[in-house]
């Protein structure tokens, strides 16, 4: 009698929470879009994107990518999904850059691969720092543009292509320039020398070639011996005295090694400051009405060039 009225009490409680629990099931939501076709997805993501709806618009065409992979309107899709982080109001190059890769991966012989890749060089390009910083988003946008122009030399971005990786060029040359130049401020000349011929050889037909001639040439004026240099004459002098480390220098070889090593700076000094001066004169002769000319006359002045002075006061 007693398990009999135990269980009628618990009974109906434990039947509650059963339908309780089942009422409570987090219900699996239809798809929206899941009775449309890939034509009335694909029109109606386009009037979404057409009236600045993005987000409603990249559903659809989502919709479509997710059900409908193998219809022609695909492709479509796909390439609007990337269109639109490019040209929505709240531009995504980063979101942009992924989908038109997506894209490429999925079409790689489409015949949208140019706008494709063109797309993926101007989200690389918009993202380019300033000189001053890191260049790694100029090079990506160069090579974008390279694999546009190698894959597709007729493309209608052709020209466009062209004319941005002339930009990308000037800017990696500046970017040079200011390395250089923060280097012989810095009083590594060394390095400033390096960078400096560097940008002259690497870009030919960079166009403020003043600033670089002037400050190569400032840094060969003051550049010493390097360390590098030292070491290596350490080296060859200790082989010559037949010794092991610097230390085990008598005293009369250590007079020795400083009397060559300062010949071997006095002439590593000369011969730097005939190739300053022939950076000062090129400067001055190729950019008379420069001032930064006006800046390299001073110093072939202060380096004993008074004759060039003159001739050009005259």
């Amino acid at each position: 009698m007693i398990r009999r009225s135990t269980l009628s009490l618990f009974l109906p409680a434990v039947l509650l929470l059963a339908v309780l629990a089942c009422e409570n099931k987090p219900k699996t939501q239809p798809d929206p879009y899941r009775t449309r076709t890939a034509p009335d997805l694909l029109a109606t993501g386009m009037v979404y994107l057409q009236n600045g709806k993005w987000e409603d618009g990249r559903r659809m065409l989502r919709s479509i990518e997710e059900r409908l992979p193998s219809s022609p309107e695909f492709p479509i899709a796909k390439l609007l999904i990337a269109d639109s982080f490019f040209f929505g109001s709240t531009t995504s190059y980063p979101e942009a850059l992924v989908e038109y890769k997506s894209y490429l991966n999925y079409f790689p012989r489409s015949e949208r691969r140019d706008y494709a890749l063109f797309r993926i060089g101007l989200c690389h390009y918009a993202s380019i720092e300033n000189a001053e910083r890191d260049q790694a988003e100029t090079r990506k946008a160069m090579e974008a543009f390279q694999d546009l122009l190698r894959e597709a030399p007729g493309s209608v971005y052709a020209v466009d292509a062209k004319a941005k990786i002339t930009q990308c060029w000037r800017r990696l040359a500046e970017s040079e320039l200011m390395v250089g130049i923060f280097y012989v401020n810095s009083f590594n000349y060394g390095p400033a020398e390096k960078r400096l011929k560097g940008l002259l050889e690497t870009y030919p037909d960079y166009v403020d070639r003043e600033r670089a001639y002037f400050f190569l040439a400032e840094a060969l004026r003051m550049k010493k011996l390097q360390p590098d240099q030292i070491k290596a004459f350490q080296e060859g002098f200790l082989t010559k005295v037949e010794k092991e480390d610097m230390a085990k220098l008598s005293s009369a070889e250590s007079l020795q090694y400083q009397a060559e090593l300062k010949q071997l700076t006095d002439r590593e000094i000369a011969k730097n400051r005939v190739e300053a001066k022939s950076y000062y004169e090129k400067l001055v002769e190729s950019y008379p009405t420069s001032p930064w000319a006006a800046r390299a006359s001073d110093r072939l002045v202060e380096m004993g060039q008074a004759g060039l002075r003159e001739e050009l006061d005259s």
